[in-house]
């Protein structure tokens, strides 16, 4: 006789249905369910406890800001107006602590769908939920994510061409009973990713839930295989015992302080064999890799970006990190409008002109020493060519706007002195006949045809 019994620690109905990310403590019927609602306390709980949805919101918007910007003014070949402009703003931009703002406004943004930043200005009016009237000055900016917003006011007049779009923003703080009530005019609303709702975003979370889920209940399935059973599968033969006996045993606990969640007990008659893995473990790659392979589609981040391998040099890494900062422009982009609109309000109330500018954002991919080496060559060798016609002020110039011209030599040609006279004992030329010689570079041997001669 044979009787399977688990060690209950626990019923799975303890567990809330519909949690989709949160895993059981006992049994799997209460762990997450494919398919389920997603909430906001779903995803905040994904985003702290899951290691690839905090590298898919949180490592990206720091990679979208941590480099930053410049500003560079419209037809300004010179770059010396932009160079002005852009250090203005930049002044601006961080008294206001701009850049950390940001930064948490792409986290909230890309978590939840949609972030707000609030202005916080001087204007006459008394409460920050009456519209905006005069204001004076841009005194500072905080950035409230949807899981802070408890209720949104909107405009219910059909004839208003905002209707169904925020008034009022209802936002919850701590320590405080009454929320702060704060008017569209004084916020910057962020949702780059509108599907279903006017103004409510989807979270890059929302389209690889699914597969977050999966993932999470084979890392949880993983590691309680490896307790429960690393050390194998309990097989308890009773020599000679019947039933009763056998359950006597079973009843009287002898068993209850094996890991393993099952065991089989029996006597020398019943045999317990697992058909078709041979006695093998599955290999869990074959199932952990799917899951992987959807997010990366889903988020555009390539597979070995999200799982954190990057090899040096190799070609395949740096293919993977231009294309995975091909998606970093792209977010980049998406946030310029927003930007913009912060840039605009702080020159307005600075008095200050506000051009047609666009940004340029540094680029994050870096290259590595030797293809840098390489790089910086090929620049040497195009100025050194350059030169043959370019002065050595006007080298300078092209390097850089603001460089001062050389008092003496600037008007030389940077290549003049590789014009060199030639001498040739082996030829007997008039007197008064001169030659210049120009180095070809060549690879691999060099032979007479390295050198050309030409009669001046």
């Amino acid at each position: 006789m044979s009787k399977f019994q688990p060690r209950r620690i626990g019923l799975a109905s303890e567990i809330p249905r519909g949690r989709g990310i949160f895993i059981p403590g006992s049994g799997t019927g209460g762990g997450g369910e494919y398919g389920a609602d997603i909430d906001n306390l779903n995803r905040t709980f994904a985003i702290k406890r899951e290691p690839v949805a905090h590298r898919v919101v949180f490592t990206v918007a720091h990679d979208i800001f941590d480099n930053w910007f410049k500003l560079e003014i419209e037809g300004d070949e010179s770059k010396q107006k932009s160079k002005t402009f852009d250090k203005t703003v930049q002044d601006y931009l961080k008294r206001l602590k701009a850049k950390r703002e940001l930064t948490r406004m792409s986290v909230y943004e890309r978590a939840y769908g949609w972030s707000i930043i609030v202005l916080g200005y001087s204007d006459g009016t008394e409460t920050l939920s009456d519209p905006l009237q005069e204001p004076t000055a841009l005194n500072e900016i905080k950035t409230y994510s949807p899981v802070a917003i408890n209720k949104v006011e909107e405009e219910k007049s059909k004839d208003n061409p905002r209707y169904g779009l925020p008034n009022i923003y209802h936002i919850s703080r701590s320590g405080l009973a009454a929320p702060l009530k704060v008017h569209y005019t004084r916020v910057i609303h962020f949702a780059t990713r509108l599907l279903d709702h006017d103004y409510k975003g989807m979270g890059v979370l929302d389209p690889i839930w699914d597969d977050l889920v999966t993932l999470r209940n084979i890392r949880w399935g993983m590691g309680q295989t490896m307790y429960r059973y690393g050390s194998g599968f309990p097989d308890i033969t009773f020599e000679n015992a019947d039933k009763t006996q056998i359950e006597d045993w079973i009843d009287s606990g002898a068993f209850e302080n094996l890991s393993a969640r099952t065991y089989f007990a029996h006597n020398e008659k019943q045999i317990l064999d697992f058909k078709g893995l041979q006695g093998r473990a599955l290999d869990p790659m074959n199932y952990y890799l799917p899951p992987m392979e959807h997010i990366s589609s889903g988020t555009g981040i390539p597979l070995a970006i999200l799982r954190g391998v990057q090899a040096g040099a190799l070609t395949g890494s740096e293919v993977n990190q231009m294309e995975y900062y091909g998606l970093i422009s792209d977010e980049q982009s998406g946030y310029e409008d927003g930007i913009r609109q912060l840039i605009d309000i702080i020159l307005q109330l600075n008095g200050e002109e506000s051009p047609d500018y666009t940004f340029n954002w540094l680029g994050g991919f870096e290259l590595d020493e030797l293809k840098q080496a390489e790089l910086e060559r090929t620049k040497a060798e195009t100025l050194q060519i350059q030169g043959q016609w370019h002065t050595k002020n006007e080298i300078r110039k092209m390097e850089d706007p603001d460089a001062e011209d050389l008092k003496e030599g600037g008007d030389e040609l940077l290549g003049a002195n590789q014009f060199q006279p030639f001498e040739d004992k082996n030829q007997n030329f008039e007197q008064g006949d001169s030659y210049v010689v120009t180095p070809i570079s060549r690879r691999g041997s060099r032979s007479s045809a390295g050198r050309r001669r030409a009669k001046t």
